[in-house]
């Protein structure tokens, strides 16, 4: 990197072990920026488990929860990022656009969405039935408030890269804005197959997994119920501990010795138990793109998705694993496992190790570095 072209990227919070975070990792080892966010959680992703050396940027705490920490992040984000005005390139990931009023009016704006902020356009009515009936007048306010400046701000940019083709349309759709796509990378040096000797020990290849944050929108609940009825069929369920439904996702397999719930205290533990299942289910509703199924198909490991969103731009069905009808209802998925059986799974794990290479974080850097740099 060029010391004219100093670089930060700048997100919302480390608090998750999601796609997001992971991706924004590997962009910034990628272009050798820094890295800025409210906190880095310790139960969190944190960036040096990913091989990142650079400069993590904290610029607020993890003191809140629920909505209060939307409303502290905005506030930090609007007065406590004035630090960006050193950087030549500003990169904006999830909800950190307002800083983009503390950078130099000659720095280059890049905002990388991995998602529209969801509350505000096609889940509202989701969100607002999580609010208390009689905070709700303010919660319309509020939200109000909020789209406004986030169409006010997404006007500054210069440049706006979304992670699919499917997040693409929304873009157009909700905020008459065109958009460049730059698909999230795998890194198959970490994520990799069994070995052989392994893959074929009675131990292995007996359980399937789910690694995805439990949060509604993913649907692992629903994952959760379909294995209560299938007591022959195990089921590893790997979660972070700040995911917002731990406790209520988790009392659901309660009594139910084939389900099992594991978090874990170091994030490069992962790949060895998506190796080593039969196949992943990620059924998240209307997911813009799915780091997930990457992940897995770069292990060998097909996946059990549905067909919709970003999914079906890394899914193949019927190859490298089964898309079921958007609704994923229980009957349709406990259907899909009882097809994708372990020599199922296996016939495609060639297939899926082809389909993650056309996503190699080596391709991206490539991409990224000449977009970027």
């Amino acid at each position: 990197m060029s010391p004219k072209n100093k670089i930060c990227l700048i997100h919302d919070m480390f608090l998750y072990r999601g796609g997001a975070e992971r991706f924004n990792i590997m962009l910034a080892r990628a272009l050798g920026a820094d890295l800025a966010a409210l906190f880095f959680s310790e139960d969190g992703l944190r960036p040096e488990s990913m091989g990142f050396s650079g400069k993590c940027i904290p610029f607020g705490e993890d003191k809140y929860s629920g909505g209060f920490r939307q409303i502290y992040l905005k506030y930090r984000v609007l007065f406590h990022t004035k630090f960006l005005r050193e950087y030549d390139t500003v990169i904006f990931s999830n909800d950190s656009l307002s800083a983009i009023r503390n950078v130099r009016k000659d720095a280059r704006k890049i905002y990388y969405a991995h998602s529209i902020p969801r509350y505000l356009f096609d889940q509202r009515e989701f969100y607002y039935q999580k609010v208390p009936f009689f905070l709700r007048p303010v919660y319309i306010l509020i939200r109000a408030v909020f789209e406004r400046m986030y169409r006010k701000e997404l006007s500054l940019v210069d440049e706006i890269y979304v992670n699919s083709g499917n997040l693409q349309t929304a873009m157009r759709q909700y905020l008459g804005r065109e958009s460049q796509i730059i698909h999230p990378p795998v890194d198959m040096s970490v994520f990799v197959p069994l070995p052989i000797q392994e893959s074929l020990e009675k131990f292995c290849k007996d359980y399937y997994i789910s690694f995805s944050k439990l949060s509604s929108l993913k649907r692992v609940s629903r994952t959760v119920e379909a294995f209560r009825e299938m007591p022959d069929r195990k089921l590893l369920v790997i979660y972070g501990e700040n995911d917002p439904q731990k406790e209520e996702i988790m009392a659901l397999s309660k009594g139910y010795s084939n389900i099992i719930f594991l978090t874990l205290a170091d994030n490069n533990e992962l790949p060895r138990y998506v190796a080593g299942a039969i196949a992943t289910i990620f059924i998240a509703k209307n997911e813009d793109f799915g780091m997930v199924a990457l992940e897995s198909m770069s292990c060998g490991v097909p996946v059990i998705g549905v067909d919709e969103g970003g999914i079906r731009e890394t899914v193949i069905d019927g190859k490298t694993g089964i898309l079921i009808p958007p609704e994923a209802t229980k009957e349709a998925l406990i259907q899909a496992i009882q097809k994708l059986n372990s020599d199922t799974a296996f016939s495609m794990k060639d297939a899926c190790i082809e389909r993650a290479r056309e996503f190699s974080l080596e391709n991206f850097q490539k991409i990224v570095r000449k977009k970027f740099l």
